[in-house]
């Protein structure tokens, strides 16, 4: 086969891996995403409203610190505490994905390890929840700071943020299967992240030097993006293609990977 065409090929698989899920194992699928709200919410007084409550206080935590202990809006504005708490919640949703994708093939060998079992399907099990919990709380944020204009772009933002996390997912499946140490370090990765992208400040808080070099990190592509849209602003075409060609980029490579993976995930474990 010609090798172009294998790429491509490659590529659709890539990208109809969702759909796919969904059409071909929709039954399992939701066996899996109920299976993991009874897990996390079993035994507990709150039940399901758990899911919603966590990402919730997180974002009360931190407009509680910036909003009220630093005193950001008065120092910065009255428009800080809406900065901050419509860029926090998507980069809960990042990190939730990438912290529970490093642990997915031992998160579910039990349930492949000595029978079949689709393996393309995990990732979109993951990717499930949190879909559905940042919609509703990025919603209902936006719907009480912007209105219900901005409330109803979530409903693509998020999904879009979800899916432009997939190839990251994968990788970080890979990886925490074969390094162990990489489980351990993510968090301190995704601290430093979160330091080095304009969500717990403006972009204009850091000096000449370091606004200048935001375009290395997607993330603060993201957040500029995500201001935008949901202010009904100008979005900055740069920051969207560099977006873009990122996913374009690593989206194939790490498909590969992953499905190569899956071959030998049994034996590893």
């Amino acid at each position: 086969m010609n090798p172009l065409r294998r790429f491509a090929m490659l590529y659709a698989e890539a990208l109809w891996l969702p759909v796919n899920a969904l059409r071909g194992h929709s039954a399992l699928l939701r066996m899996l995403v109920q299976r993991e709200i009874v897990n996390r919410t079993s035994g507990t007084l709150l039940g399901r409203l758990w899911p919603l409550l966590q990402p919730a206080l997180q974002v009360l935590g931190f407009w509680f610190l910036f909003a009220v202990v630093y005193d950001m809006q008065n120092v910065r504005g009255p428009g800080y505490a809406q900065y901050l708490l419509l860029g926090i919640l998507p980069w809960l949703c990042f990190s939730e994905l990438l912290a529970r994708a490093t642990g997915l093939f031992r998160e579910f060998g039990a349930l492949y390890a000595r029978s079949p079992f689709p393996l393309h399907i995990l990732p979109v099990v993951i990717l499930v929840l949190p879909t559905v919990v940042y919609t509703l709380v990025l919603a209902l944020t936006a719907a009480w700071l912007l209105g219900a204009v901005a409330a109803l772009k979530t409903l693509l933002l998020v999904p879009a943020l979800v899916l432009w996390t997939l190839p990251l997912v994968l990788l970080c499946a890979v990886v925490g299967l074969f390094v162990r140490d990489f489980g351990q370090a993510l968090p301190f990765l995704l601290t430093l992240l979160l330091y080095l992208t304009p969500i717990l400040y403006f972009p204009d808080m850091l000096p000449a030097g370091g606004r200048a070099l935001l375009w290395l990190n997607p993330m603060a592509d993201w957040m500029a993006l995500v201001h935008a849209f949901l202010g009904g602003n100008p979005v900055v075409l740069a920051g969207v293609a560099r977006l873009a060609g990122l996913w374009l980029l690593l989206l194939g490579p790490c498909w590969l990977l992953y499905r190569r993976t899956t071959l030998h995930a049994r034996e590893i474990l």
